[in-house]
C-alpha cells in the first residue's frame, strides 16, 4: 500500500498539470477576474468546481495578494469546514483553481428563496458556522469576508467556507515587489473608497426588475460582487482601521443570524457607502424591529455579536458563543456534519448545477472573450518586471486524495455518464420555478 502511494506520488510530480486535463461542463458563475465552472478531470472522471483566473486582470487590479492568500490557506487547511483544494496551476494566461464540487449552491441563494428563515434553520446554520469560522481561526487566520455568498451548501446540507481571497494570518509566498512600487502599490481591497461611490459598478439595471424584495436583495448581491466588496457584514472596526482581531469574523456571524431572522442585513442602505457608515455608528442604526418577532434568545445573541471588539460573545473563544441560550437545540458535543441537516438540497444527478444561480448568457460571452495579453502586460515589460514572477510558486497538487486525510470526506464526486442534454433540460426546468433568482458572480 506504501509502495503504492509513492509511485502514485513520483508519477503525479513528474505530470504537469494543464486546461485539457479537464472538461468543462457548465459554468456555476462569473466575476470580475474569471469565471468557475463545474468540470470533469479526463482520466478518472471526478467532479469539480473549476476556477479560472485571467492574469493579467488580477495584475492590474492588484489582486495578486488576495488570490495567493487563498492559495495558501487552501493548500494549508485541511478540515471539512473548509472547501477543499485538490490543485493550482497556471498557464500563460490564466490561473486556476480545482476544488471539490459542493452542489448545494451558496447560503444568498437559500435566502433569497425563503425570505426568512425559522428559527429552528438559523440555529442550525450558524452551530455550523461557528464551528467553521473557528476552525479558521485556530488554523491561526482571520477570515475577514464571512458571508452568505461564501458559504456554501453540500449535498447532505451541511455547510462549508470558501472565498478565502481577503483572509489574513497566513505566511506569504510571494515577492510583493510585483505589486509595491509604481503604478501597482499594494492596495487592500478592504479600501471602501471610489468603487463604491460609482453607481456604475452596480449592474442591476442590467437584468430583469422582479418583486421589490428581491431586487433590493439583487442589488445588494450586485454591489456584493463589485470590485471591492460590500460592507454590510463587515466589523466596524476593521472598516474604521483601527486595528482588529479574530474578533471581526464574530461580527459577520452576528450580521447574517440578523439577516437570516429578519429578512435583511441590519445597516441595509441604499448605496455602499451609506451602508459603511451605519456599520460605523451601529449603536444607533442597529434596530431589532419588533414586527420579526424574534426570540428573545436570538435578539440578545445578535447584539452580542454585534457589539465594540471589547464586549463582543466570542472575545474567551468560541466556546462562549456555543453556551449562549440561543444555541439550547443544538448539541456540539456531538459531531454536527453527521447530524440529519434540516434542508437537504434536491440533488438529480452527479452534475445538476440547479442550485446555483443562472449564469447571464451576455457575460457569459464575455468571459470568453480572449483578450490581447501581450498589450496588456506590455507596461509591466517596460519596467523591467515579469509578470509571470507575481505567481510564483502558485502550483499545488494535494496527493493521496483517496481519504487518506484525517476527516471523514467522500472522494470528489464521480461522473455518472448522465446525458448532458438532458441535465441541460431538467436544469432549465427546475430553473424556470424559480421566479426572479438573481445571478450568482464568484
Amino acid at each position: 500500500m506504501l509502495y503504492q502511494k509513492e509511485s502514485n506520488y513520483i508519477r503525479q510530480m513528474r505530470a504537469k498539470m494543464e486546461k485539457s486535463m479537464f472538461k468543462r461542463i457548465k459554468t456555476l458563475g462569473i466575476g470580475a477576474f474569471g469565471e468557475v465552472c463545474l468540470a470533469r478531470k479526463e482520466d478518472t472522471g471526478s467532479l469539480y468546481a473549476m476556477k479560472t483566473l485571467r492574469k493579467k486582470d488580477v495584475l492590474l487590479r492588484n489582486q495578486v495578494a488576495h488570490v495567493k492568500a487563498e492559495r495558501d490557506i487552501l493548500a494549508e487547511a485541511d478540515n471539512e469546514w473548509v472547501v477543499r483544494l485538490y490543485y493550482s496551476f497556471q498557464d500563460k494566461e490564466n490561473l486556476y483553481f480545482v476544488m471539490e464540487y459542493i452542489p448545494g449552491g451558496d447560503m444568498m441563494s437559500l435566502l433569497i428563496r425563503l425570505g426568512i428563515f425559522k428559527e429552528e434553520l438559523a440555529q442550525f446554520y450558524i452551530a455550523e458556522l461557528t464551528c467553521a469560522v473557528e476552525s479558521v481561526h485556530k488554523m491561526g487566520f482571520i477570515h475577514r469576508d464571512i458571508k452568505p455568498d461564501n458559504i456554501l451548501i453540500d449535498r447532505d446540507g451541511h455547510i462549508k467556507l470558501t472565498d478565502f481571497g481577503l483572509c489574513t494570518g497566513f505566511r506569504w509566498t510571494h515577492d510583493s515587489k510585483y505589486y509595491q512600487s509604481g503604478d501597482h502599490e499594494r492596495q487592500d481591497s478592504m479600501d471602501f473608497s471610489k468603487e463604491w461611490e460609482d453607481q456604475a459598478n452596480c449592474r442591476c439595471s442590467e437584468r430583469l426588475k422582479p418583486l421589490e424584495r428581491r431586487k433590493a436583495r439583487q442589488h445588494q448581491r450586485c454591489l456584493a460582487h463589485s470590485l471591492v466588496g460590500t460592507p454590510n457584514y463587515i466589523a466596524p472596526e476593521v472598516l474604521l482601521r483601527t486595528g482588529y482581531t479574530q474578533l471581526c469574523d464574530w461580527w459577520s456571524v452576528g450580521v447574517i443570524l440578523y439577516e437570516m431572522v429578519v429578512g435583511q442585513p441590519p445597516f441595509l442602505a441604499s448605496t455602499p457607502l451609506e451602508t459603511q457608515l451605519k456599520v460605523i455608528n451601529w449603536k444607533s442604526t442597529l434596530h431589532v424591529p419588533p414586527q420579526a418577532k424574534l426570540t428573545p434568545e436570538a435578539s440578545d445573541l445578535i447584539v452580542k455579536l454585534c457589539r465594540d471588539p471589547e464586549d463582543r460573545l466570542g472575545k474567551n473563544g468560541a466556546d462562549e458563543i456555543k453556551a449562549h441560550p440561543f444555541f439550547k437545540r443544538i448539541d456540539f458535543s456531538s459531531d454536527l456534519r453527521q447530524q440529519v441537516a434540516p434542508y437537504i438540497p434536491t440533488i438529480a444527478h452527479s452534475t445538476d448545477t440547479s442550485n446555483f444561480d443562472p449564469v447571464d448568457p451576455e457575460k457569459l460571452r464575455s468571459s470568453n472573450g480572449e483578450g490581447n495579453h501581450n498589450d496588456t502586460l506590455s507596461c509591466w515589460f517596460r519596467k523591467g518586471k515579469h509578470p509571470e514572477h507575481a505567481f510564483y510558486e502558485f502550483t499545488f497538487r494535494r496527493f493521496f486524495d483517496d481519504n487518506g486525510h484525517p476527516y471523514s470526506c467522500p472522494k470528489p464526486i464521480e461522473y455518472e455518464g448522465y446525458d448532458e442534454d438532458e441535465a441541460d433540460m431538467e436544469s432549465a426546468e427546475h430553473e424556470a420555478g424559480k421566479q426572479g433568482r438573481d445571478l450568482v458572480y464568484v
